[in-house]
């Protein structure tokens, strides 16, 4: 019940939720004759939707988040495990026989972890549930489809079918590979999604070599087109907006749930054979 109040309520903090509380209240303040009011809202909100739905818009709010961490040297990279976070799925997929498929940004995510099995022939933990409670299948079953296919051998992938977002993925995760003596990680996910995923796999306990996949800034030099209104931009500016939200809720909040759960998990966890 708690997460889905959360997921509810958050709709209306992040994007696009908040143009509609935006809307709403310009319109409200317009029909209680605080047209001023009412008209710097909806004044905002036409701009900062315009601005956002640029590449400079969008750049400005991504690049932060991808250029927190380099894109690693696979020959270079020490850990003992690859770590795959999901990120959505398509529930009874055509071009699955009616089983899930992953969304396009996962099947980025899950390449560039195939690229390092390929160069180190590391393990993978593919890591994502079913968020709404579905009858579709879990984000990890998907995801360990999606390797095999491209030639990841299955014994080499383990799921972790029970989170519903990243905090989850960072507990369930380390309840699996902590029990197996495992804590040093290659931690794959979007560029812009790395700076949050690395904070609580950290806090959680494992020791993290970031993976950037997936990214939306393309630097090189804006044109005319450039300034001109896209949905893809707009879509990738609220990726960017989710993610600082979704830092600040950690750091307010749910570092210390980590904190208390790891002085529970680590006197309860042995290392296993």
């Amino acid at each position: 019940m708690l997460f889905i109040l959360s997921k509810t309520l958050g709709v209306f903090l992040v994007l696009p939720g908040l143009f509609v509380l935006l809307l709403f209240l310009s319109l409200f303040f317009s029909l209680l004759r605080k047209r001023k009011i009412g008209l710097i809202l909806l004044s905002f909100s036409l701009l900062f939707i315009y601005f956002i739905s640029t590449e400079p818009g969008k750049d400005l709010i991504l690049s932060p988040l991808e250029n927190a961490y380099p894109h690693p040297e696979f020959s270079k990279v020490n850990c003992q495990y690859i770590v795959v976070l999901g990120g959505g799925e398509i529930p009874h997929s055509p071009a699955e026989n009616g089983r899930a498929s992953v969304r396009p940004a996962v099947a980025k995510r899950l390449y560039e972890a195939f690229k390092l099995y390929k160069k180190r022939e590391l393990p993978i933990l593919v890591s994502g549930g079913n968020v709404y409670g579905t009858e579709a299948e879990s984000e990890a079953e998907a995801m360990a489809r999606f390797l095999e296919t491209i030639g990841v051998s299955a014994e080499k992938i383990t799921e972790e079918r029970r989170s519903r977002n990243t905090f989850e993925n960072g507990i369930y995760s380390y309840q699996i590979l902590a029990r197996r003596g495992i804590k040093e990680i290659c931690l794959v996910t979007s560029a812009y999604h790395i700076p949050r995923s690395v904070m609580i796999f950290r806090d959680v306990g494992f020791k993290v070599t970031p993976v950037p996949a997936d990214y939306r800034v393309y630097r090189e030099k804006y044109s005319w087109y450039s300034y001109l209104p896209r949905v893809d931009y707009l879509q990738d500016s609220m990726n960017g907006f989710r993610e600082y939200v979704g830092i600040l809720y950690f750091e307010l909040l749910q570092k210390r749930k980590i904190l208390k759960w790891r002085a529970r998990e680590d006197s309860n966890l042995r290392p296993t054979d």
